[in-house]
């Protein structure tokens, strides 16, 4: 057999070339390797807030918000608000103040509140309903009798957090947050819908893990045999919600690379996934932050949910950071798998053509499991849609579980 180096001049290059995409394919795969093994593909991955999920969360009605909330609704769908009292247009603080007591309850309300602060002015504002509706001549002794109990009430509250703040604490620990977070949780859903004339099946997961003042939350969906997608999302807790400080996406298809995108975020400014700097916005959340930032919205002003009201919030997407304003609609039941559950449907506002890659999410909102998703609807198009169900109760770590031993170790 002749050496393939005496062969004419265009076969030896042949020869060469054909060395050469050898070499340069196994270069470039020892590359891929050592960039996923010791993070030449970028900034270090935050380390995994380790948990152990040992409960079921069960319902349970949250103080006041029941009565606050309209009477459920038995659809799986929203429906424009009913006719009556409870339907009335909303009015704004300013134009709610007609009273001092009023007044100076608007120009707090922007300002978070303890829960039991947070009861005290809810159920004072209910009580000033009633006395509306009451006859002319006992408004003014009714309103005084409110307006005394309510302050009774405040100061009492008053008190029981001054002795509270003043009690040293028993371990020292990390920092705890202002708001009684839920502890970590894990949320399973089905996921159904239309793509392409065909239906869509798969799964998804949502955790959201936090570790004193560090929350993690990911965001799992398996679209079978189209897709996987993770989000990540991770920062710490503030007075104002979740301070997102690292978002990364990583989509998986079949036969091919998988696309990641990633968003940093700074105390001023955001770096979106396309390289752009942009200003950050107060409150400004990532695609996975986001739902548990309703939680603490919710959690902290409840009359928020009332039918008719318009909640915003600033969410950061790889290629644009943008305010995000939903409607607030009725209180519906939803049928699970383990039995029914009344959550308030929350629908975007779309205006004028949508951007690309931008997927608004209509989110069900349980006030009866810690304000947690239980519903998601993703409209692609006019005929293609993806649809997550809570298929089970959510899994949760013990309240002020002492972090995993693992929890030190990288992933």
């Amino acid at each position: 057999m002749r050496s393939p180096w005496h062969e004419a001049p265009r076969r030896r290059a042949g020869w060469f070339a054909l060395i050469a995409a050898v070499v340069t394919a196994h270069a470039l795969l020892l590359v891929r390797l050592a960039a996923s093994v010791i993070g030449w593909d970028g900034a270090a991955e935050p380390r995994r807030i380790e948990v152990s999920l040992v409960k079921e969360l069960a319902p349970a009605a949250p103080p006041l918000v029941a009565t606050a909330l309209q009477p459920p609704v038995d659809r799986p769908a929203a429906r424009p608000a009913r006719a009556g009292r409870a339907a009335r247009p909303h009015r704004n603080a300013a134009q709610a103040a007609s009273s001092p007591a009023e007044a100076a309850s608007a120009s707090a309300q922007e300002t978070p509140r303890t829960g039991a602060e947070e009861g005290v002015r809810l159920g004072a504002g209910l009580a000033a309903i009633e006395i509306q509706t009451a006859d002319p001549g006992q408004q003014e002794v009714e309103a005084a009798e409110a307006a005394a109990a309510a302050a009774s009430a405040a100061s009492a509250a008053a008190a029981r957090a001054s002795g509270a703040s003043s009690t040293p604490n028993a371990v020292a620990g990390p920092p705890r947050p202002a708001l009684d977070w839920p502890p970590s949780t894990r949320l399973t859903y089905t996921l159904t819908g239309m793509y392409r004339n065909g239906p869509l099946y798969g799964s998804s997961v949502v955790e959201w893990r936090r570790e004193g003042t560090h929350y993690q939350v990911q965001f799992d969906i398996h679209v079978s045999p189209f897709f996987d997608q993770r989000m990540f999302s991770d920062g710490r807790i503030a007075d104002d919600g979740l301070r997102p400080q690292h978002y990364d996406e990583v989509r998986k298809f079949p036969l091919a690379d998988p696309r990641v995108r990633k968003i940093e975020f700074g105390d001023d400014d955001v770096t979106l996934g396309n390289g752009t700097r942009v200003a950050r916005l107060a409150q400004t959340q990532d695609p996975a932050s986001q739902f548990v930032q309703f939680v603490w919205m919710f959690a902290t002003h409840p009359q928020w949910l009332q039918s008719g009201n318009v909640v915003e919030i600033a969410l950061a997407l790889p290629n644009n950071l943008r305010r995000w304003q939903y409607d607030v609609g009725a209180l519906e039941s939803l049928q699970l798998p383990f039995g029914a559950i009344d959550a308030v449907h929350l629908t975007p506002r779309t205006t004028g053509p949508r951007r690309s890659n931008e997927y608004p999410f209509e989110i069900w909102t349980a006030p009866t499991l810690q304000y947690l998703p239980v519903r998601i609807h993703v409209q692609l198009d006019e005929q293609n849609y993806a649809d997550l169900a809570l298929d089970s109760r959510p899994l949760q770590a013990a309240p002020d579980a002492p972090p995993s031993p693992a929890a030190g170790k990288s992933p």
